[in-house]
């Protein structure tokens, strides 16, 4: 072992999933420093963690495992946490649900932002074809689609319903984004107001 390396004391029998939850979190540190799912290793999550390499493999098919792991526990927590939000809003009606529910995403981004750059700042390497309809980002755009067709009188689905909130969600990232790598403090109660002003301008139809 190369100096400065840190051997992790042995997980014991029945604790596999300690390790592996250990693992998880390095590649999300590690991801996070680098901006790269490219440059991530094995050996260096490996190394983060404190153990061999090959102890990976136990847990991990390959990187490739390991990464869509990693992001899909992040978008299903932000879409479990969007939901929630609209849920407790929406007792005021489904704008109301659906203003909470821009709210939140903002409030969570900011409160997480390693998170937030993991799912949507992370130079990724191209999904195949075959993966696309099973990626996790579909999930949040389908809480997004929820939340706006709510809003709209009758319970027929409108083509416009997906680009509106498409639209919403993509205008809120570049909010937050901005927010995110400007180097002044955040003013959250201005966040808030724009990310109203944006769901204003989206259900003006």
């Amino acid at each position: 072992m190369t100096d400065g390396f840190k051997r992790r004391t042995p997980s014991r029998w029945g604790e596999g999933g300690v390790l592996r939850e250990e693992i998880l979190a390095a590649a999300a540190r590690l991801l996070a420093e680098s901006g790269r799912e490219g440059d991530l290793s094995l050996r260096a999550v490996a190394r983060e963690v404190g153990i061999s390499a090959p102890s990976i493999y136990l847990h991990f098919e390959d990187r490739a495992e390991l990464v869509s792991t990693l992001t899909r526990r992040a978008y299903e927590r932000l879409v479990g946490d969007l939901r929630a939000a609209r849920e407790r809003g929406a007792v005021d009606g489904p704008r109301a649900g659906l203003r909470a529910m821009t709210r939140r995403y903002c409030a969570l981004a900011l409160d997480n932002p390693r998170l937030y750059r993991l799912m949507f700042g992370i130079e990724r390497i191209e999904v195949p074809r075959e993966e696309l309809a099973s990626h996790p980002l579909w999930w949040v755009a389908e809480a997004w689609h929820d939340a706006v067709a709510a809003c709209r009188p009758g319970a027929a689905e409108e083509p416009g319903d997906r680009r509106v909130a498409k639209l919403l969600w993509f205008s809120l990232h570049g909010v937050v984004a901005m927010a995110l790598s400007t180097p002044f403090q955040v003013d959250r109660q201005a966040l808030e107001e724009m990310a109203d002003d944006l769901l204003d301008l989206a259900l003006t139809r």
